[in-house]
């Protein structure tokens, strides 16, 4: 009847989240409505997608909008259609090498949750120990120097840094 007040409440199923009204109302609010006229509203429901991230290495990876805080919080649902955003983060000592999955590369990762999406990020140390032991005689060097065993058997790398070892044995000259 004229002047009657009508509530409308969307209520999605399972897999789903309310998106909105359009119509006569408008917003993901309450809709309410006073029936002076005849009026048309839509309930808009957008199925849920779920993005999985996962971490190797030390690092962070977070999410704008926010869900994914990885390695804690590793899984998060969104509105089909939602764009998220993904940031590393490196522990100390450690820095970000590169995304698999649903990103690739090294640079920004923006996610499009049209359908599940799994995103791996990649963290790498950044230096290395080598350990050199020498059995018998002879002697190890390396190219960078560092290294001259025995003596000497350890040293950090930057990672990356390519290492050449020398062999030299008593009586014999150097090897590669």
């Amino acid at each position: 009847p004229n002047g009657t007040p009508v509530a409308l409440t969307a209520t999605p199923a399972g897999g789903f989240v309310f998106g909105g009204w359009t119509g006569a109302c408008t917003g993901t609010g309450a809709c309410n409505l006073t029936m002076s006229a005849n009026r048309s509203v839509t309930a808009t429901f957008l199925a849920l997608r779920t993005l999985t991230v996962a971490v190797t290495g030390n690092g962070t990876v977070t999410s704008v909008p926010s869900g994914i805080s990885c390695p804690a919080d590793c899984t998060e649902d969104y509105p089909n259609g939602t764009t998220v955003a993904l940031t590393p983060t490196p522990d100390p000592g450690w820095e970000f090498s590169a995304w698999s999955g649903a990103c690739t590369g090294a640079g920004a990762c923006d996610v499009s949750m049209t359908q599940n999406r799994s995103v791996t990020a990649t963290f790498v140390p950044l230096e290395w120990t080598l350990d050199v032991a020498v059995a018998g005689s002879g002697t190890v060097t390396s190219v960078p120097a560092g290294i001259s065993c025995p003596g000497d058997c350890t040293e950090i790398y930057t990672h990356g840094t390519p290492v050449a070892l020398k062999i030299r044995r008593p009586g014999i000259g150097p090897k590669v």
